[in-house]
């Protein structure tokens, strides 16, 4: 048992000195560290770094196994390729020839004495496999949108590509088409039972990247845009300002400046514009904006939007293609025959300070792309779900997470959260969870089918009762149905009282760990499921087993609520031998579903001087209202408006200027509940299932004139929890007027108190 790091074999007084100083004061220091966090240490290089690893072992424990370790490509896999080997060459003054081949940490040692020290070192890349979830809706969360793939292969490749660029003078945005790409594989990693993975590069690889761009006017700026790109320039065309200095610097995009709603939601639509609005809103001194942060740098495009090429553009064959076009474009013949105009990369960000040509070509960009692959047919042989990656991770920055969307045929799971076996102890057959939420008292209502500690009403007097909160969305029910006696179970339901039925058509791909996912799917029509044990699971990999692989072993049911009418449902367990003859039933537990849509909708608006009463203003409930208003007079507007929900939760009203957003006067806002253009009301008691207000705000004389966007009718939209995918939530219309007095109005409701993590 080696109890001091002086133990370690290799590890003498001096290092063990120099690995307290970067923090790893005892053994289980170095058990936690990753290879890559030992390196930083002064004297540890990565075969040593990997030989104190080695001895010591690594700290897990069975949760954390089970819960899933993202799978490395650490420096001792990344294998420099000839491309690779020429940089280090350039920067060391030896022989290409013999780096050839070698994993990076050996060129490491070899080159140590030779190369800048930063450049010595690795940084880790970490990202997730996922695929676009085709039964969700637009209302739908994030963790309901895309489902994790796991046990794929995730190639990494050295990669230098020429490209063909378009880039419209109408339009912030541009798109690459690409010809003679030229690519090596470097290293390979497997992504684990939530679809993810990490990439430890060489910082001397890095550098051959950025700094190759870096002697390129702008192509440093050519990246897959993300949320904050879109948000971070305000104006809808750039204006070109000519090297070599850039123009002044437009300033970030805030939601709460002036006129800034309205320009997000032309840039990236309204649901998206309301959200970031309520998360920069609820923000409060002190707390993270680590979601915040994570959410703006989504991708802007999650799927790839056509380039609107000229018309006349044809799509025919090579030599066709060059003959039609005759010299009408001003690019290189042989590019144009190259070059497939229905395989781009795009939209990317266009130079922002370069006057850049509408075609233009761009040769031998190097890049560190990302190839992922998986048997998604079971033949045996990997087929390719995503491709080309170019631009996916900007170099020059440290990204937290990559995200690679993958192909439709892609196995995916549909949750990588769940019930596991550390949190359970099976006595007889039961339903313990909803996703990770108890499905029994205090949590859950069994008999009302309600949960009781989400989303809870607030009294006037600020008294937290127990909720009423039903279940929407997709939901993964767990529980005990793992016995000796039982091979088979089904989930069976009576509707509103109706007569029993089973739960049928059910089938999803359940994670395992360190294999494939299995596939879950009924043994008959009647709905009964094989218990996934270990005998089964022998049988369905061919191979004998140690143990479980399930990463939820106690997983039942993927239930799609969406699929079923609401109201009640009284779900009980069965258990079934061979023959499916039952062998026990569980008590029931009732689930009250509600995947219904709030409504809201603004009866009217009114506007006046702020010195006349509110019967003498003017109804300009009309579309395309203007108010007109004397020079350093203030006015105020009123809106009236309705929210309400089978099961409403909550409902928001806000009002947007040009420079300056009106300020709410009516009914008071008391201080520190919202913005000052804010106006917000959270439920009171279950039974309050809907919200009528007249609120009225007032823009101040000093705001200047402008027009804004016409009034548009009530739109909806869900937002769902990660653990119990559901609560709804509604926007409502967004009046505007123009003229003396710009403004904007747009109200969002949550119906459906839908249990969620952030109440």
């Amino acid at each position: 048992m080696i109890e001091r790091i002086e133990d370690l074999d290799g590890i003498g007084d001096t290092k063990a000195k120099r690995l307290r100083e970067k923090g790893f004061r005892t053994v289980d220091d170095l058990r936690r560290a990753s290879v890559e966090e030992l390196m930083r240490a002064d004297g540890i290089g990565d075969a040593l770094a990997e030989r104190i690893k080695s001895q010591v072992g690594e700290a897990t424990s069975e949760a954390t196994e089970r819960t899933g370790k993202r799978p490395d490509v650490t420096a001792s896999e990344w294998s420099v390729t000839e491309r690779q080997a020429e940089h280090l060459s350039k920067l060391t003054r030896t022989d290409s020839a013999d780096l050839i081949g070698r994993a990076a940490g050996d060129v490491r040692g070899r080159l140590e004495e030779l190369l800048d020290p930063e450049l010595l070192f690795s940084r880790r890349i970490c990202g997730r496999v996922v695929k676009r979830n085709p039964e969700a809706g637009e209302d739908d969360p994030e963790s309901e949108k895309w489902h994790p793939v796991p046990h794929a292969t995730v190639h990494v490749e050295d990669t230098d590509a020429s490209f063909l660029g378009y880039f419209p003078e109408d339009t912030i945005y541009g798109w690459l088409f690409p010809f003679g790409p030229q690519r090596e594989e470097i290293a390979t990693v497997t992504t684990d039972e939530c679809g993810k993975f990490c990439v430890s590069v060489p910082r001397w690889d890095i550098d051959r990247v950025v700094s190759h761009r870096r002697e390129r006017v702008c192509l440093p700026e050519l990246v897959v845009p993300r949320l904050r790109d879109v948000l971070e320039d305000p104006r809808v065309l750039p204006d070109p300002v000519r090297p070599p200095r850039p123009g002044p610097d437009p300033g970030p995009l805030r939601l709460d400046s002036p006129g800034a709603f309205d320009r997000v939601s032309e840039l990236v639509g309204r649901e998206t514009a309301l959200r970031l609005d309520r998360s920069e809103g609820q923000a409060t001194f002190g707390e993270s904006r680590r979601a915040l942060r994570a959410f703006l740098d989504r991708p802007a495009f999650p799927e790839p939007i056509r380039p609107p090429l000229p018309d006349d553009l044809p799509e025919p064959s090579p030599e066709k293609r060059v003959e039609a076009l005759n010299g009408r474009l001003p690019v290189d013949p042989d590019v144009l025959e190259a070059v497939d105009f229905d395989r781009f990369v795009g939209p990317v960000l266009r130079c922002r300070d370069v006057v850049v040509p509408e075609w233009t070509t761009l040769v031998d960009v190097p890049d560190i792309t990302f190839r992922v692959t998986q048997d998604v047919d079971g033949d045996g042989t990997e087929e390719t779900i995503y491709s080309e990656g170019y631009f996916e991770v900007r170099w020059d920055e440290t990204p937290d997470d990559v995200v690679l969307e993958a192909s439709g045929d892609a196995i995916s799971t549909p949750t990588c959260h769940g019930l596991t076996p550390e949190n359970l102890e099976c006595e007889t057959p039961s339903i313990e969870t909803v996703g990770t939420m108890p499905a029994r008292s205090p949590h859950h209502d069994r008999s009302s089918g309600y949960a009781r500690r989400i989303n809870r009403p607030k009294e006037p007097d600020g008294d937290r009762p127990v909720a009423e909160t039903p279940y929407a969305g997709t939901l993964q029910l767990h529980g005990c149905h793992r016995f000796e006696e039982a091979s088979h179970y089904r989930l069976v339901y009576e509707y509103e009282g109706n007569d029993q039925q089973a739960f049928t058509g059910n089938e999803w791909y359940a994670p395992a760990i360190g294999r494939e996912s299995v596939h879950v799917q009924p043994a008959d029509p009647q709905g009964w499921y094989p218990v996934l044990d270990e005998a089964y699971l022998e049988s369905y990999y061919g191979e004998a087993l140690s143990d479980n692989p399930l990463l939820f072993p106690y997983w039942m049911l993927n239930w799609n609520t969406r699929r079923y009418p609401d109201g009640e449902y009284a779900v009980s367990l069965q258990l079934g031998d061979d023959d499916r003859n039952v062998l026990d039933e569980t008590g029931p537990v009732s689930l009250v579903v509600d995947n219904s849509r709030p409504a809201t909708s603004i009866s009217s608006i009114r506007w006046g001087p702020a010195s006349t009463p509110r019967s003498n203003w003017t109804d300009i409930s009309s579309a395309c209202p203007v108010i007109r208003r004397a020079a350093d007079t203030p006015v105020r507007i009123a809106v009236s408006f309705t929210a309400s929900a089978s099961h409403f939760r909550d409902v928001s009203l806000a009002m947007y200027g040009c420079e300056d957003d009106p300020t709410r006067v009516d009914p008071a806002r008391p201080a520190g509940t919202a913005r000052a253009n804010e106006y917000t009301y959270w439920h009171q008691s279950t039974s309050d299932d809907s919200h009528s207000r007249t609120v009225v705000f007032e823009v101040p004389a000093s705001s200047p004139e402008g027009p804004t966007a016409s009034p548009c009718g009530p739109t909806a939209e869900r937002s769902l929890p990660a653990a119990v995918p559901a609560r709804g939530r509604t926007g409502g219309s967004t009046p505007s007027t123009s003229g003396h007095t710009p403004v904007a109005a747009s109200a969002s409701s949550t119906g459906s108190r839908h249990p969620e993590d952030a109440s």
